[in-house]
């Protein structure tokens, strides 16, 4: 006979199984003799992966009204088929233990956020959920765009803090905001994302996914469309595409973001991607484009944010900006410890855009620019202002400053702007970049403390190295500065 005692261990549950032998003695023998033998092993007769039995199937065929809390634990395997479902009723909530199988269509009817829960434990740890089991249409219907909202943010809530996702597949138009919560995963299964709908009525400022005072938040591999074409494009009518505030621990990598909506004349709202009172954010390998704001904007109070391997083109103001300010507010809400490398910024093709910079590093401290290409920009190509502590290094700037004349646009240019002292830059080291074809190569003004070595700067239209008034402890050596392009032989 067998006996099966189950014990916890550092890799989850094992059965300790006890075979009892009994030796029966020969007849005439008083007494029974019995050894037993204990082994630690798993039986292979038994398809349990927990401690609570083997699992059983449940298949879900019909309508199911949940009244009060049902919990699947993990010995149930739920299968939902054509025509099952599971309807709120009173104080209806349902709690899985290991994830079900269903297709993609609606099996939760009536329920909250919240009312619908996998729990941290839950089986299949690389599987994802679809907001279709919520009611979501994937169809690019634009009127779902009301249930969209409300089924992505239920299946966002059900699985934080578990192992599973929320996995977009297709087009779901939107007129509200995603709000992923604490310890959730977005993901997109083909490309799959969320579009605004026209005349879409968002707060002013805000986004279209919005991480608000939450942690350990991931954004992954889908498109956000603002649709600003078909939006009336005032300051009134603003939004961007991912929002991250309040919030720490968060990643928004491999999306396309596009088409955010703002000012057509400026005004920095409708960015692809902003951060603000925001630690330790990855903003990573994205497409971000054709936005009427910056494409990215890491405001005030950013801390330890890496912007890394973007591509960025077309938006109507800054490609990637670090913004450690508050109005007029210049030391309280600087931003720290940022990383903006491997980055491609291409200008926008707007002849009359005039905050056309492809990366912008102002009142920031302990930040680094580094192996970026940035091409194209009206204005300047890395521009530094009120900033401390900066490293720019090994970028190509390329055709930076198209404006002209009175305008002093640069490759680099580390500038107070119209900020006299509060614009003042200090330690800042340029150095083994590349500058092609630019208004100047490298442009120094109200900046102490500043290295410039191992350049390379040619074609430069109106001068290779120009260091102005209000500069002290500049340190120059080592670079090759050509103020024109070379006469062919």
């Amino acid at each position: 006979m067998k006996y099966h005692i189950w014990e916890e261990s550092r890799d989850g549950y094992k059965a300790r199984t006890l075979i009892l032998v009994l030796v029966i003695a020969a007849a005439g023998m008083l007494g029974t003799a019995a050894r037993i033998h204990a082994q630690d092993a798993k039986d292979p007769d038994t398809k349990s992966a927990s401690p609570s039995g083997p699992i059983k199937e449940d298949r879900i065929a019909a309508n199911q009204n949940i009244v009060g809390t049902k919990v699947f634990d993990e010995t149930v395997s739920v299968e939902v088929v054509s025509g099952g479902k599971f309807t709120k009723g009173t104080n209806g909530k349902l709690i899985f233990k290991r994830l079900p199988k269903a297709p993609r269509s609606q099996i939760f009817d009536g329920f909250a956020p919240g009312d619908v829960l996998f729990e941290a434990g839950c089986f299949e740890a690389a599987g994802a959920v679809p907001p279709e089991w919520w009611g979501a249409n994937n169809t690019g219907d634009p009127t779902s765009a009301h249930a969209n909202v409300a089924a992505i943010n239920a299946a966002l809530v059900a699985v934080a803090g578990s192992p599973l996702a929320v996995s977009l597949s297709g087009l779901y138009y939107v007129d509200g905001q995603i709000c992923p919560p604490s310890g959730s995963r977005l993901i997109a299964a083909d490309r799959g994302g969320i579009r605004a709908v026209s005349n879409v009525a968002l707060p002013v400022g805000h986004s279209l996914i919005e991480i608000q005072g939450q942690a350990n938040v991931t954004v992954d591999g889908i498109e956000v469309d603002g649709n600003r074409t078909n939006q009336k494009q005032d300051a009134d009518h603003s939004y961007g595409g991912v929002l991250v505030v309040r919030s720490s621990h968060c990643a928004i990598t491999h999306c396309k973001i596009h088409d955010c909506n703002g000012s057509i004349t400026g005004g920095g709202i409708g960015n692809g991607v902003r951060t603000h009172v925001a630690t330790d954010v990855l903003i990573s390998d994205n497409d971000i484009y054709a936005n009427n704001g910056c494409g990215i904007n890491v405001y005030n109070d950013s801390h330890n944010i890496r912007v890394v391997n973007n591509s960025i083109h077309g938006n109507r103001e800054i490609g990637i900006e670090s913004e450690g300010r508050s109005g007029i507010n210049y030391t309280d809400h600087r931003n720290t410890t940022i990383t903006i490398s491997g980055n491609r910024i291409v200008g926008s093709p707007d002849r009359h855009q005039l905050n056309d910079h492809a990366i912008l590093v102002d009142w920031t401290d302990d930040a680094e620019v580094s192996d970026n290409h940035c091409e194209d920009s009206q204005h300047n190509g890395i521009e530094i202002l009120g900033s401390r502590k900066i490293l720019i290094s090994g970028n190509h700037c390329a055709r930076n400053g198209d404006v002209g004349p009175p305008f002093t646009w640069a490759g680099v240019r580390v500038t107070a702007e119209g900020f006299g002292e509060n614009g003042r830059s200090s330690h800042v080291t340029i150095r083994d970049n590349q500058i092609v074809g630019s208004q100047y190569g490298i442009y120094v003004d109200t900046a102490d403390h500043v290295v410039i070595t191992g350049n390379k700067v040619t074609a430069a239209r109106h001068g290779a190295l120009m260091v102005a008034a209000g500069t002290a402890e500049i340190d120059v050596s080592g670079n090759v500065l050509q103020s024109r392009a070379a006469t062919p032989p």
